[in-house]
């Protein structure tokens, strides 16, 4: 086995079983390793842009005493290199012994090659399925140099494996980009699903959703949990006579209101259905949840939404139903969880039957 082969065969390995960001310290090697093995002065990696009108150097190997060029080669555009590009797009590579033999219509090229003081320089490009992604290229500086056939197969093979390996990377970044984007969407669908569409609070669905959660909280920690199940008093009468829209405006302004008083991570509010709402409160005590209710009737009315239609005052105003239990009764999920609702639903009808805009507790 010659020399290359064991070098191609090193270094095609080591890019076989890179993964993620140990790709670009491997490719980095792939350069400087070929580099010093084709006494090149310089060795690197352009990738062009989607549509093919721009490259930039994403990587640079130098030998010792030789300046990089890395920073000052990124979004080089088509115009700035016409021939140079037409070339690469066309044959895939370009092969140029001695820079100052350049063509005129090449003259671009042959100013910013002296700049950078080259004077061969030898260009692959890195193809996957039959496209273009960018090239690998070496450079003398020292002394003109003419590239055999051999130096064009080598950096061939060199090629190849760095453009398996950046379709490989790109490919799976795709696939992450997908997945997130998935996910993503997935709890986009999950929020909108979990979401009352006019208030922007919680609907039925999430709340019987965290009701099941904190009811298996509160039995591993033995911890008690409250609901409030709140109604706006006559707000079919109020509906009647300002109109849906109005009702609607009513509606966001009290979830707002109660959006605003349940802060706490473990309180929950969530629209009921219609004009009710309800609040969960685990880890709470009777005296939280009565506090709760106080907060809740006293922000309503401060509201001040005019209610001239209402049989209790003149303003928007909530009965209140609340229950606490502690601790939870070693019952069924769906049983205990029927148990809280039904018991604040019957505080919440003994509010209304003592003249609505008052709290009871069962």
């Amino acid at each position: 086995m010659s020399s290359f082969d064991q070098l191609l065969s090193k270094l095609s390995t080591r890019l076989i079983n890179s993964q993620g960001s140990e790709t670009s310290q491997c490719v980095s090697e792939v350069i400087a390793a070929y580099g010093d093995y084709c006494q090149a002065d310089r060795c690197y990696i352009f990738e062009f842009n989607e549509d093919l009108s721009a490259m930039s150097n994403t990587f640079e190997w130098v030998r010792e005493g030789f300046s990089r060029h890395i920073d000052d080669l990124q979004n080089v555009e088509q115009h700035d290199l016409p021939y140079f590009f037409a070339t690469m797009r066309n044959d895939f590579r370009f092969v140029c012994p001695d820079v100052s033999l350049l063509p005129d219509t090449a003259k671009a090229e042959r100013d910013e090659f002296e700049r950078e003081q080259i004077k061969s320089v030898l260009c692959i490009g890195l193809v996957a399925k039959g496209r273009i992604l960018g090239f690998v290229g070496c450079d003398k500086v020292r002394q003109q140099y003419h590239w055999t056939d051999e130096d064009i197969q080598h950096l061939s093979l060199i090629a190849d494996m760095i453009a398996n390996t950046i379709e490989r990377e790109r490919t799976h970044a795709a696939l992450l980009e997908t997945k997130r984007a998935l996910e993503l969407a997935n709890q986009q669908l999950t929020q909108q699903a979990n979401i009352d569409g006019l208030t922007g609070v919680a609907n039925r669905r999430a709340l019987d959703e965290r009701l099941a959660t904190e009811i298996r909280r509160a039995k591993r920690q033995q911890t008690g949990i409250a609901v409030l199940l709140l109604d706006i008093d006559d707000f079919k009468a109020y509906n009647d006579h300002f109109g849906h829209l109005a009702g609607d405006d009513a509606l966001k302004a009290v979830s707002q209101s109660l959006a605003q008083l349940v802060k706490r991570g473990t309180d929950f509010v969530a629209r009921y259905g219609g004009e009710e709402f309800a609040i969960l409160m685990s880890a709470a005590n009777a005296s939280s949840a009565l506090k709760m209710a106080n907060n809740i009737s006293e922000q309503i009315s401060r509201l001040a939404i005019t209610h001239p239609k209402s049989q209790c005052a003149d303003i928007l105003t909530v009965s209140i139903g609340g229950y606490y239990e502690a601790p939870i009764a070693d019952s069924e999920l769906v049983k205990t969880s029927k148990r809280l609702i039904k018991n604040a639903d019957t505080a919440l009808y003994r509010a209304k039957l003592a003249g609505r805009n008052c709290i009871r507790f069962y």
